[in-house]
């Protein structure tokens, strides 16, 4: 059984217009650039794109503009992320009456803590139901994780479940993982930014990345060192991600992120649907971040025009 997915998953912000509504035309510009990047696997209507403030029809939506520009040449990984058993239930069959997604990917229970025999039974419910491959997101704003001996049960209980994101940020639990799980033919993914390089050298195949939206290449240089096994190369690359990643980390979700996507060249002057103050990034931030970007080598000259700030230093002598 070869891996069924592999490489960069960029986690899909969806744009929004500034009155609330799902900006489509920019959804498409957006995939299309990835694409136009190199990316060609897509994880949608997850938390980066706020799912939680989604309609299920808006995102039956979401994932039919996706489709329409990618045409079957990239992968889709539909999320199902909602409050109960039965809603996720609801939406796992919604997406596939659509027929659209290559694959699914769900997590175990929000807000009450479950024993492991729970988490093992509502996922194992959530898994048999799907008619495509499933993959378990273990993301710490749910209730409980998924722990290792768990997710055994569930590799060996349920063949449809493919593969595994990550984003506990807890090294020792994926290492715990791949000791019970072989990672040649189950798909190991990353799932936090941060350290999607060591994940990738430690056994992963690729990585859910939410900085892929505004830096793609960036990301496949993480993820293409470490499946060769470059481990400088990795690495470095891990660490110019890593540094943006700690200005963006100190703004509010997501609003650092729709803000650099004017460095890369892709759709810019998103909006959110979160309230004002998590849409907001400073003025000290926007300074720091467009610095950094000028010291990586992202040409001011060729940065996306942005509403909130153009750049107003002296353009660097490299770039004259």
């Amino acid at each position: 059984m070869a891996h069924f997915i592999t490489g960069v998953i960029t986690e899909i912000l969806t744009p929004y217009n500034k009155d609330g509504t799902i900006n489509f035309n920019q959804l498409r510009e957006l995939i299309k650039w990835q694409m136009d990047c190199g990316i060609k696997n897509f994880f949608i209507n997850g938390l980066a794109g706020e799912c939680q403030a989604m309609t299920n029809e808006e995102k039956l939506e979401v994932t039919k503009v996706v489709y329409s520009v990618t045409q079957g040449n990239a992968k889709i990984m539909n999320c199902a992320f909602e409050a109960s058993i039965n809603l996720n239930l609801e939406l796992l069959k919604s997406y596939m009456k659509q027929g659209l997604s290559d694959c699914y990917c769900i997590t175990p229970p929000p807000y009450f803590k479950h024993s492991q025999e729970a988490v093992e039974e509502y996922l194992g419910e959530l898994i048999d139901i799907c008619d495509k491959p499933v993959y378990i997101y273990n993301c710490k704003e749910m209730s409980v994780l998924c722990a290792p001996d768990t997710l055994k049960n569930l590799v060996t209980k349920h063949p449809n479940l493919r593969g595994y994101k990550d984003a506990s940020t807890d090294i020792l639990n994926f290492i715990q993982c791949t000791m019970r799980i072989d990672s040649e033919v189950f798909d190991f993914l990353g799932g936090c930014d941060g350290l999607d390089g060591v994940m990738m050298l430690l056994g992963a195949v690729g990585c859910v990345s939410f900085m892929a939206v505004p830096f793609p290449k960036e990301m496949i240089d993480i993820v293409e060192a470490g499946l060769r096994g470059d481990k400088k190369a990795c690495i470095n690359a891990q660490y110019k991600v890593l540094r943006i990643r700690n200005l963006l980390k100190q703004t509010p979700f997501n609003a650092g992120w729709i803000y650099a996507m004017r460095y890369g060249g892709g759709p810019s002057g998103m909006y959110s649907r979160m309230p004002i103050q998590q849409d907001y990034v400073s003025e000290e931030i926007k300074e720091k971040l467009d610095n950094l970007a000028i010291e990586l080598g992202y040409d001011p000259q060729k940065w996306a025009p942005d509403m909130k700030k153009e750049w107003k230093g002296a353009i660097p002598q490299n770039f004259r």
